[in-house]
């Protein structure tokens, strides 16, 4: 994203925006403008929140971005063991994005002393993301060992999102889905942790290493309660995705074009903007007729069940449904399940 985009997106958010959130689908550090990015977003009074794959997260890209006003970092790790590691992120290194934790956490700690610090705490928090799959899923105990070790104060599971045959033969959840009763998943304010089938070998030992001894210390604000099914997280929780573009889009599914899978068929998703936050003011394509429309078709959730339809061919795109909406359709949509989760 070039600055002059950003700026126009950040100085014509609507007044009502509590978060600037630098993340979806790439890696944020890589922008050179990142830092400045970040200071100007915190000169507004939001909080200031990032996800990042951790390998450009040297100490001097910690202490930066602490100086311009971070506020939470997320980092995405799905494995704490080098080989396992690798081979889900290629080219990547369990040790490199563990030594650069460890270097956010001294930064941040060191600073605890500073001014208008209550208690001591640390003027950034941390969390990690974590994608289950097939693979990994009994590395969520050491999921749980590593958040203690490391002073993570947020924690959030996600499934895979498949977007090849390999992916969607790493998925959790096809028995979940089939099912038409609301499961039981962990929606705490601390942990995130979506659906998935317990039958499948690793699952529940590895759910159970999770939450296990001092479960509820770490989840104190949080807590159990039913997975909620045709919800969109993204509209109700009043979200907006500006693209490296200015393209704006209402969640991270519609953000960009792309191949997913339902069960084993594939499925495209194509892109949906209201908006060029780059040419025009954010907040009036918020408050735009046709996005306000969108919202409020989403919040009613009133599109064809298409999870658990027996399928016909409009659910392959999500250009129509059978209910006669209009593209973009959300029917088939896995984050709208609990099944997808982002930080």
């Amino acid at each position: 994203m070039e600055m002059g985009v950003f700026k126009n997106a950040v100085d014509t958010m609507p007044d009502s925006v509590q978060t600037v959130f630098f993340g979806g689908m790439g890696e944020p550090l890589i922008n050179r403008d990142i830092l400045a990015m970040v200071g100007y977003a915190a000169s507004k009074g939001v909080r200031v929140s990032m996800l990042t794959n951790g390998t450009l997260l040297t100490r001097g890209m910690s202490a930066d971005l602490l100086d311009m006003g971070l506020d939470m970092l997320w980092v995405s790790i799905d494995s704490f063991e080098e080989g396992e590691y690798e081979s889900i992120r290629k080219n990547g290194s369990f040790e490199l994005v563990r030594r650069n934790i460890e270097s956010f956490n001294s930064e941040r700690f060191g600073r605890r002393d500073s001014v208008d610090r209550p208690n001591g705490t640390p003027p950034a928090q941390l969390g990690l993301a974590f994608v289950a799959m097939k693979s990994n899923v009994r590395q969520l105990g050491k999921l749980r060992q590593f958040a203690d070790e490391n002073e993570v104060s947020h924690i959030n599971i996600s499934n895979v999102s498949p977007t090849d045959g390999f992916s969607q033969s790493e998925t959790l959840y096809s028995r979940t889905l089939a099912l038409d009763l609301p499961t039981k998943g962990l929606w705490g304010s601390r942990i995130t942790l979506p659906a998935m089938d317990d039958n499948l070998e690793g699952v529940a030992d590895g759910v159970s290493a999770l939450l296990g001894a001092g479960f509820e210390e770490t989840c104190a604000e949080g807590g159990m309660e039913e997975r909620r099914q045709w919800h969109c997280r993204f509209v109700n929780d009043g979200m907006a995705f500006v693209r490296h573009d200015g393209e704006v889009s209402p969640c991270m599914a519609l953000l960009h074009s792309g191949v997913t899978y339902l069960g084993d068929k594939k499925r495209i998703v194509r892109r949906h903007s209201f908006g060029n936050a780059g040419k025009q003011r954010l907040s009036d394509i918020w408050d735009g007729e046709e996005y306000a429309a969108f919202r409020k078709r989403v919040l009613d959730f009133e599109f064809s069940p298409c999870v658990r339809c027996g399928g016909c061919d409009l659910r392959d795109e999500n250009q129509a449904d059978c209910f006669d909406n209009d593209k973009p359709t959300c029917g088939a949509c896995l984050w709208s399940e609990g099944i997808l989760s982002c930080p």
